[in-house]
């Protein structure tokens, strides 16, 4: 007897921690990765929302519940009435949790102000709660799915941060198309797969603009026989083989370094992506104007003074930093006269990219480089 208990224990934590990896593959394939400020609010609002329908099952079948909350069967000596009064109260009181915590996950400028708009928000946690229970348990169970479809074409997966919001998203989704096209990699624009649209839209009916900044309403994937690019707010997520997944990496971060797609996920850093890309622009549109250059010089030098103040994790600065070279060569190119205004991949025939001889552009710039050099 002692045998079959310990058996079954081992089983039951087994299947524990398979359920726990199934469900963080769902809440990934939903979200993306979030950037890591939200990722603990993100959490407790999943975690939260699971809890809840246990909670609520509770009500109905407190041993069931409690079962599922400890993997111990529920003692005699216990009553069954305070389980479930125990259980409402947790589903009266989770909402509200999970309420309170979404506003957490919102920039401080759009927090709500006073206690009647922060009340009105945290209320709004009961359908959020719902709508997230549903969306998780549907994909739980669909997630393990996916996974095996990925690992039978034996592809990898690569996340790249991107921050792109809600007006925005189908224009990103345009300009990663193009990137990839010219790049080498035709793809076929397609909604993202039913089994992503049908927890996705349970989410975005029931929880409706609460998870604008976390989920797409119009989820659209890149496919061809070779890639996979499924953009989400806040992740693009590139599935290939190890060596076409890097080249597409490699691709989309020099292509999309000016789009409206952030590539930093902290604040202050999209502020200084706006600005690079505003300088980026105004080369691109007026660069034979006089002083346009000298001026955007001076511009360019203010954010690299801000950046070098900026306390942001490497990955970010490296973003930033790479970036601001790409300005400060174009401003360069500018004042040797080697080029009327800045050159963009998007400028350079398909064929040509990532594998062309250096153009007359770029041979005069060798050679002003190497004079200045030897001066």
């Amino acid at each position: 007897m002692a045998m079959l208990q310990a058996l079954l224990a081992l089983a039951f934590r087994s299947a524990g921690r398979i359920l726990n990896m199934a469900f963080g593959w769902a809440t990934v394939m939903i979200f993306g990765k979030v950037p890591q400020d939200r990722q603990i609010y993100l959490s407790v609002i999943a975690f939260g929302s699971v809890g809840w329908i246990i909670a609520v099952l509770g009500i109905i079948f407190p041993s069931f519940a409690t079962f599922l909350l400890a993997f111990v069967p529920l003692p005699p000596w216990v009553s069954r009435t305070w389980v479930r009064l125990a259980m409402l109260a947790a589903a009266a009181i989770i909402p509200l949790v999970v309420g309170f915590v979404a506003t957490r996950m919102l920039d401080p400028a759009d927090r709500p102000k006073g206690a009647g708009a922060l009340a009105t928000e945290v209320l709004k946690g009961y359908p959020y709660t719902l709508a997230l229970a549903l969306t998780l348990i549907t994909m739980t169970v669909l997630a393990p799915v996916m996974k095996v479809q990925t690992l039978v074409k034996r592809w990898s997966t690569r996340h790249v941060p991107m921050i792109v919001e809600s007006d925005a998203y189908l224009e990103v989704v345009k300009d990663v198309e193009r990137a990839l096209e010219q790049g080498g990699f035709p793809v076929e624009r397609r909604p993202a797969g039913w089994m992503l649209r049908l927890p996705t839209r349970i989410l975005t009916t029931l929880a409706g603009g609460a998870v604008d900044d976390l989920v797409a309403d119009q989820m659209t994937s890149l496919e061809s026989d070779r890639l996979q690019v499924l953009l989400h707010p806040s992740d693009l997520v590139i599935s290939g083989s190890e060596k076409d997944a890097a080249r597409a990496n490699t691709i989309l971060a020099q292509q999309l370094a000016f789009s409206r797609a952030y590539m930093t996920w902290d604040k202050e850093a999209n502020e200084l992506e706006d600005r690079m890309r505003r300088i980026w622009v105004t080369l691109r549109q007026q660069a034979q104007r006089p002083g346009v250059v000298e001026h955007n010089a001076a511009r360019l030098a203010a954010v690299e003074h801000d950046l070098q103040k900026l306390e942001l994790p490497y990955e970010e600065w490296e973003v930033l930093f790479r970036e601001k070279l790409m300005v400060e060569r174009a401003l360069l190119q500018l004042k040797a006269s080697l080029v009327d205004r800045p050159l963009e991949p998007s400028d350079v025939p398909p064929e040509e990219l990532g594998a062309r001889q250096m153009t007359e552009s770029e041979e005069a710039e060798r050679a002003w480089w190497s004079k200045l050099l030897g001066s």
